[in-house]
């Protein structure tokens, strides 16, 4: 397997990557795009532990190389900007600080991992841009396999996801009761219904905190609620939410 040349590094450095300051970010030292040789793939997740596992797992699968490995979202796209990776292996929650990333890196490909086997996962994922999405307890080998299936463009979905995304596509959807509002404040107005709050919802839906406070602000005007308060109740009297009903005092 072709393996490109790292600049040497200094004596408490891992040989062969070059490790900047207590970031938790690793890289090489150069783009790496050749498609001839092995896939290579930027793994990111605010848990060390998990980045190094992944990193070793991937380094040891044949065709697989990891060219660099972020802590956060920011070096995150640092290292996608700056290596061109043909995969980017992210946790779901990073992904909606990621925005820029398909205008930035637009050859990149993302695989979401994440812990939420329910439907907020996978369609958070989706919606995210993403070509995949894994279970954190995924099998090292699984975890590869998705990797080269997604670097050929596939898309993919672990942990028996996919019969429940077929299922959801298949399903006629029911008619809104509130037909003025976009499919993405409907899902906001879900979300107020069961008392989330914007940081709850921006980790379900993979967005941003401030993009959800716009959502949040569309949805009051558009529905002529002057809190959110009185817009979760009267999502909860159309029979959105699943929590326990709200009481109107």
């Amino acid at each position: 397997m072709t393996r490109y040349k790292r600049t040497p590094t200094g004596p408490q450095e891992r040989p062969g990557r070059v490790c900047s300051g207590n970031t938790g970010k690793t890289e090489t030292t150069m783009p790496m795009t050749d498609s001839s040789g092995p896939i290579t793939v930027v793994v990111a997740a605010d848990q060390p532990l998990l980045v190094e596992g992944i990193r070793s797992a991937l380094d040891q699968a044949a065709g697989l190389h990891v060219a660099g490995t972020a802590c956060d979202d920011l070096d995150a796209l640092r290292l996608c900007v700056r290596l061109s990776p043909r995969v980017l292996l992210a946790d779901l929650a990073m992904l909606g600080a990621l925005e820029s990333l398909p205008r930035r890196c637009p050859a990149v490909r993302v695989l979401a991992l994440g812990a939420d086997d329910g439907e907020a996962g996978f369609t958070g994922a989706l919606r995210a841009g993403a070509y995949g999405y894994l279970l954190n307890g995924s099998r090292p080998s699984e975890i590869a396999a998705a990797v080269t299936s997604v670097a050929h463009g596939q898309v993919v979905f672990g942990g028996g996801l996919a019969p429940r995304l077929l299922d959801r596509l298949t399903t006629p959807p029911a008619r809104s009761p509130f037909p003025g509002l976009t499919q993405r404040e409907h899902e906001i107005l879900e979300r107020l219904a069961d008392g989330r709050s914007n940081a709850e919802i921006a980790r379900e839906l993979c967005l941003a905190t401030k993009t959800v406070r716009n959502h949040v602000s569309n949805v009051l005007t558009k529905l002529a609620a002057p809190s959110r308060v009185d817009a979760a109740l009267r999502a909860r009297d159309a029979g959105l939410g699943s929590r326990p009903v709200l009481t109107r005092v």
